[in-house]
């Protein structure tokens, strides 16, 4: 089992083309954000991992500082769920992206997924990988 956390705030995946990934600045963003959680990732393995994989993703979002005290307890304690953007497919796809050649040879490889948004004082999104025997 490969755990790692990686500090940064979720992010979906970007659409773009190969000239918009030097111009667009979402593109530039979300670039850096893949070599952010690519190079989490290699310190995690050694080479890319050929078999069938099974992947636990848990995506960490900012709790807003404009929440009463209150809301900001219950977002802490798990009572309220961050329905926002971006979209849970779309960060597992940054993620998968990121991966791609690091973790796994190709994403084709994950089996079984668990996925979840959840609200915390710090942004960070903790990724868990086993291979399937």
């Amino acid at each position: 089992m490969i755990e790692f956390t990686v500090n940064i705030n979720p992010m979906g995946a970007v659409r773009m083309t190969q000239r918009s990934k030097w111009k667009n600045e979402a593109a530039s963003r979300y670039m850096t954000f893949k070599k952010v959680v690519g190079y989490e990732a290699m310190k995690h393995v050694a080479q890319p991992i050929e078999k069938p994989i099974i992947a636990a993703i848990y995506f960490f979002h900012p709790i807003p500082a404009s929440w009463s005290k209150k809301k900001q307890r219950e977002a802490k304690e798990g009572k309220i769920l961050p329905a926002v953007k971006p979209d849970l497919d779309n960060c597992v796809k940054a993620i998968f992206d990121s991966l791609n050649k690091v973790i796994w040879k190709d994403d084709n490889q994950v089996v079984g997924l668990t996925t979840r948004k959840y609200y915390s004082d710090t942004p960070k999104i903790v990724i868990r990988i086993g291979e399937v025997e």
